[in-house]
């Protein structure tokens, strides 16, 4: 009876071409896997940056300047949110005193939100912005009076501002606008594009206006 079995070279390299092809099925699988995965996380920041709370801005620079000195490029939000600033950042915390936009667009940068609040507002209004401030530690927030505010409210992360006026609230926030607050906050604290863990001081803003 006559042996049909292949020789064993070609057995052996049968095998090899077999765990060849493995080789690229899985490599091709795993590829796959992961761009499926970035996919879906792209998908999910895209979908939480359009349900996220405020309004998003083109960021429009980053440059040191003085505190004198006219931005490279014109502010394109009230307040700012991008664009240049001072070489320092402020101490986090609650001011009772209006500060200069340039120093506060550097704690931007480093991932804090900045409240901002016509000084006309209610005394009650500013209580309800100090106590969101004081759940959350007052953890890289920034609050302070900006006569310049274009609404009575303004919260501000880097490229991204929430704006309100008071409205019929009886000069207080309503509990859906301090929901909002807290929601920005959560979405957009530590987004700045330089990432600074905690609160890592600052300049006393009257030490330097």
């Amino acid at each position: 009876m006559q042996d049909t079995a292949p020789p064993k070279k070609s057995r052996i390299d049968e095998a090899i071409r077999r765990r060849k092809v493995n080789r690229i099925l899985w490599t091709a699988g795993i590829l796959l896997a992961a761009i499926v995965v970035i996919w879906l996380i792209v998908w999910l920041v895209i979908r939480g940056a359009k349900n996220a709370p405020g309004v998003a801005y083109e960021e429009i620079g980053r440059e040191h300047i003085g505190l004198n000195d006219p931005p490279p490029k014109p502010y394109n939000s009230n307040p700012p949110s991008s664009g240049g600033h001072y070489a320092s950042p402020a101490h986090s915390g609650v001011y009772d005193y209006e500060v200069n936009d340039k120093i506060f667009i550097h704690n931007l940068e480093h991932g804090s939100v900045w409240i901002a609040y016509r000084p006309s507002v209610s005394g009650g209004a500013v209580e309800d912005l100090k106590n969101i401030v004081k759940e959350f530690g007052g953890s890289k927030i920034v609050m302070a009076p900006r006569s310049a505010n274009d609404a009575d409210i303004a919260i501000v992360a880097w490229a991204r501002v929430l704006k309100f006026d008071l409205g019929n609230t009886n000069g207080v926030l309503s509990d859906q606008q301090k929901n909002e607050i807290r929601r920005f906050y959560r979405a957009f604290k530590n987004h700045g594009p330089e990432f600074v863990p905690g609160d890592m001081g600052g300049v006393d803003p009257k030490s330097v206006q």
